[in-house]
């Protein structure tokens, strides 16, 4: 398995459409994802393009189950 570049468990908190019209996306997590919020952090100042892969909370829990 591949292991993802960040992984929290966390609710949505805007979506809106930039002036260019593309898309941005906030979240809010527990303090648990702090690690994670480092590694975000440097793949944005590295300017990386990610794949973002989002599951229900309870889905994702449910599939590491069955791994």
């Amino acid at each position: 398995m591949v292991e993802p570049i960040a992984s929290f468990e966390g609710a949505v908190v805007r979506v809106k459409t930039m002036a260019d019209g593309s898309p941005r996306f906030e979240f809010e997590a527990p303090e648990q994802a702090i690690s994670q919020m480092q590694v975000l952090a440097e793949a944005q100042a590295e300017r990386r393009y990610l794949r973002v892969i989002v599951l229900d909370a309870d889905k994702w829990n449910e599939y590491e189950r069955n791994l």
